[in-house]
This record gives structure tokens, sequence and C-alpha cells, in this order.
């Protein structure tokens, strides 16, 4: 299986693992400082993916299958022996399952993988889902909690209402009563607060009314993450990114109603690593290719080891 490293201009990488063929799953790594665990994994569990988002780019190519359990982990091995293990482990190192594909689609090899990934390296403190839904998968991984490592859950959202949910995911069928019930009782089993994902979009979702809306859901339970729309290749016309000013707009609303939320603004745009951006096809972007050759200390040679184990189950 070759691997791909295209590096942002900001530092980020983005890892392209080759499938045969012209299909790839691609995952990145992300440094970013003030952060509790500035070290972020992102990785995929799907080839392609059947919610088919308008706005993201892995909808551009059907859904192929699901990653295996080694496959994922192949991603994580791989951004580990790429980087000084010692360092990222020691300054907080977060695996984030936001990558290509409906992680919950997924859910077995998914949780095979975060038992693995502890098993591996159990200096990662804490592993991030994020699932589009419906409810019942939510609810299977509700089940499933404790896991080996903390399991933190965000939910794509991104509307205040099913009719504009039901254009902006058209292949998650599900009313936001019902996914917010479901991430409430993830967070009284866990104790760990939601994170809600919400894209604005211009003239959608950005009424001062949807972020009054958000305002009034329950504080304890859930955490608004406001993120502005990346750049992909054949966005719908009719979805228009929401300026700076809307997003300054919105999150003062936001503010004045004492909503607890943070603006997200990606990085690694510049080589479309970013939320929305990672494809199962290469996209034309340059490339910089980089071999593990990295000289290592006991600790880093163990996870080398770890890699090429992965890569021949893979």
């Amino acid at each position: 299986m070759s691997v791909r490293v295209t590096i942002s201009q900001d530092g980020t990488r983005k890892y392209a693992f080759g499938l045969g063929g012209e299909l790839q799953a691609e995952a990145a790594f992300f440094r970013v400082p003030g952060r509790e665990r500035p070290n972020i994994a992102c990785v995929s569990t799907q080839v392609g993916c059947a919610v088919g988002c308008p706005f993201c780019a892995t909808a551009r190519s059907p859904f192929v299958r699901d990653l295996t359990t080694e496959g994922i982990l192949l991603q994580i091995a791989s951004i580990v022996d790429d980087q000084c293990a010692a360092d990222i482990f020691r300054e907080g190192f977060e695996v984030s399952f936001m990558g290509m594909g409906e992680p919950l689609a997924n859910l077995r090899n998914l949780l095979a993988a975060i038992r693995e990934v502890r098993g591996r390296y159990p200096e990662i403190t804490r592993v991030s889902v994020s699932t589009a839904g419906p409810a019942m998968r939510i609810e299977r991984l509700t089940e499933a909690m404790p896991a080996s490592v903390p399991v933190h859950l965000q939910v794509s959202l991104h509307a205040t209402s099913d009719e504009v949910r039901r254009k902006l995911i058209p292949r998650a069928p599900e009313t936001i009563a019902n996914l917010l019930e479901a991430g409430w009782k993830f967070h009284q089993k866990t104790g760990d607060q939601v994170f809600l994902n919400y894209v604005l979009l211009k003239g959608i979702n950005d009424r001062d009314q949807d972020a009054r809306w958000l305002a009034k859901l329950d504080r304890e339970a859930f955490y608004l993450k406001i993120s502005a729309l990346n750049r992909v290749a054949g966005l719908p016309s009719d979805l228009v990114p929401a300026s700076m000013s809307d997003i300054q707009r919105f999150s003062a609303i936001l503010t004045s109603e004492g909503a607890p939320h943070k603006v997200f603004v990606g990085d690694g745009l510049d080589v479309l690593a970013s939320c929305g951006q990672l494809a199962a096809r290469p996209l034309e972007v340059s490339v910089v290719l980089m071999p593990f050759h990295r000289k290592m200390g006991d600790q880093e040679s163990a996870h080398a080891g770890h890699f090429a184990d992965f890569r021949r189950r893979a």
C-alpha cells in the first residue's frame, strides 16, 4: 500500500493511502497550539461516503466500501511514524474519526480500532467521532460506552429545521429531535458534552432565528461548533459560504444569548486537508513524497514496528 504526503503552508500534513487504481483513503495531521491536545490525527473510516452532503468533497465519489480495522489503524500508525512520537504524546495527541465516510456506519471496525489504539498507543487520551446519524447509530455507540479510551462525540447538525437538514444531509434521514435525544443520552452516560457541528451557509441556515434556536439547546449536554464552509470542487451554486462578517454576527447572537460555542476555521486549506475536503480520488494539488525514514529512539522504533505490522495486514 503506497503512502503519499502533501504538506500545507501552515504545516498540516495530508496523507493519501493508495488502495489500487485511482482510489485512495485520505487522512490528515494538524498541529493547533493552545489546544488541550494540540496534535490531532484526522482519519477516515470508509472509502467514499453514502451520506451525500453536497458541501463535502467525499460525496463527489460514490461509496465504495468500509475500511477494515487494519486500514483504519494504518492511518494512525503512519501519522505517528511521520511525527516525533514522544513529542506529540507528551504535548497531547487526539485521534479524530472525522475524515472520509460515516464512522458509525462502520461501527464494528471503528470500535475495534479504538480498542487497538488504546493497546498500541496508551498515551492517546481521547478519540473524537463525528456522525450525521441516524439516532439509532448514536444509540449503538452509547451502548458501547465506556470505551477503552474516552470517546468524544460530535454530531453533524447544520440546520435548525428538518426540511433544511434534509437538503444539506440528504441520505441520513432523521429528525433533529431524535438526533438531539440520542446525543443527550450519550451525554448522560459519559458526562461529556456533545459537540454540534454547524457549517454556516448564506441564506440557508445563518438567520438570526437560527442562532436563537440553537441558543435554547441544553447547555450542559451540547456545545456548538460554528464553522466556515471549506472550498470543495463542484459546490452547488445555491450553497454559498457565509462571509466572515456573517459568522461574526451569528457568533455575537449566540454570545448574547449565553450559548457556549466556538468558531472553527480549518487548517491545511491550501492542500484540501480540512473538514469536508478529504476525497476518495486523487486531487490536483502539488504533492511532496515523504518517506518514513526518521531516526528513532526506542519508543519511536516500537511505533515503526506497529506500522509495519498494520501494513502487512491491511
